[in-house]
């Protein structure tokens, strides 16, 4: 009974056999990119690509953005789920904003920081007057 146990706690069906209901075993091409912990992920991927489009994307990768290529088709999934309207587009618009109003506001120091090096720049050209003490 215990080996039968270990042999099924070592036989996890990935996320994309788990959610086609089949059995996951050593040649499933999917397994390496979609664990099993990550299922709600992958439904959400799923949802909006399908399982054969997501093979058809993995297939035509080269091998080394495999992992690269999985990781964006969960993340456009989690996009999608959060804002079904933008999805991954909200994001890159948010961060867009975040870098103009960033770089508004390093525009606006280094004019502040140049104004006060001028204003250095002028007290130091100033000599201090010395006054003349008048006999008495």
């Amino acid at each position: 009974m215990e080996n039968r146990d270990q042999g099924a706690a070592q036989n996890h069906a990935c996320a994309s056999c788990k959610q086609q209901r089949r059995k996951c075993d050593e040649t499933c091409e999917m397994a390496p990119y979609f664990p099993a912990s990550r299922y709600s992920e992958f439904q959400n991927a799923h949802k909006i690509f399908g399982v054969s489009n997501i093979q058809k994307i993995l297939a035509t990768a080269a091998p080394d953005q495999r992992q690269a290529a999985a990781e964006s088709i969960l993340t456009e999934g989690n996009a999608r789920k959060n804002d079904p309207v933008h999805g991954c587009l909200g994001i890159i618009r948010g961060l867009n904003a975040q870098i103009q109003g960033l770089e508004r506001e390093l525009h606006i120091m280094k004019q502040h920081l140049e104004l006060c090096k001028e204003k250095e720049e002028l007290d130091g050209k100033k000599k201090p007057i010395k006054r003349r003490r008048l006999a008495a």
